[in-house]
């Protein structure tokens, strides 16, 4: 198959204008891919060409991840860096990206609904009044740009909240320093589901994977050789609850010696 711009990607993705996306990605793979076929990979245009896609109607969120709250380091909305991928860092960099307010899962986000995801108040990472609650709720699609479900498919972790899961997993808070955006520092609590680490259990995502792709949930696609994932989260959701409530969880948390 012949190269396909950078630039020319969104548009085979199966986007449509007003559609909000939650982008995923390894960007080194498509910046070495670009430059082996003589483009030079910008962040900014790349950026854009997404935007231009889903139009003025449509929302892209990017992740700006931090768990250093969790140990006692304070969370400043300005300055605590993303520390899941470049392209969330630089999106922050940007005039028409703002971040969302939670200092564990954060997001940059542009587009119509910028406002009200960057108003949320949720203390619960996962829960349904959290960005993840919206994206379900929206039908927004999850871009996966060249890494495998089980390292990035942080969605799952909002199905195990609200299906109840209480067996590997449990509700623990943290409290600590928080830098707003006007820079007024104050006391707050927030929490997530983490880990039972008594139980010894790892993640792995490729059972749940292809029971979304079977179910038609998501799709696998090759562009440049690179491997895509599109998840529709609200189809994926009930595919993913139906696994933690009727397979033990074995498609998202396995004992390490099974």
């Amino acid at each position: 198959m012949a190269y396909i711009s950078y630039l020319e990607l969104p548009k085979h993705w199966g986007l449509q204008q007003g559609d909000v996306v939650l982008l995923t990605s390894d960007t080194m793979q498509l910046m070495f891919t670009a430059v082996r076929n003589g483009e030079r990979f910008d962040r900014d245009a790349f950026l854009d060409a997404i935007l231009g896609v889903i139009g003025q109607e449509g929302t892209l969120l990017i992740p700006t991840f931090n768990w250093d709250f969790c140990h006692g380091v304070p969370f400043d909305y300005h300055k605590t860096p993303c520390k899941t991928g470049a392209l969330g860092g630089f999106a922050l960099g940007r005039a028409d990206f703002r971040r969302t307010l939670h200092p564990l899962y954060s997001f940059a986000v542009a587009g119509k609904d910028q406002q009200l995801l960057c108003d949320m108040q949720n203390t619960s990472s996962f829960g349904a009044d959290s960005p993840f609650g919206y994206l379900e709720r929206c039908h927004a699609k999850n871009v996966i740009i060249g890494i495998h479900y089980t390292d990035c498919f942080t969605f799952v972790h909002h199905c195990e909240e609200v299906c109840g899961v209480n067996t590997y997993r449990f509700q623990k808070t943290f409290t600590g320093q928080y830098i707003d955006a006007e820079g007024h520092e104050s006391t707050r609590s927030y929490s997530m589901l983490v880990r039972s680490y008594e139980l010894y259990l790892e993640t792995d995502l490729t059972l749940i994977g292809e029971k979304m792709e079977e179910a038609g949930a998501a799709k696998l696609i090759f562009l440049n050789e690179i491997p895509y994932r599109i998840v529709d989260l609200a189809a994926a959701a009930p595919v993913i609850c139906d696994d933690i409530l009727h397979n033990a969880s074995r498609g998202i948390c396995k004992h390490k010696n099974q």
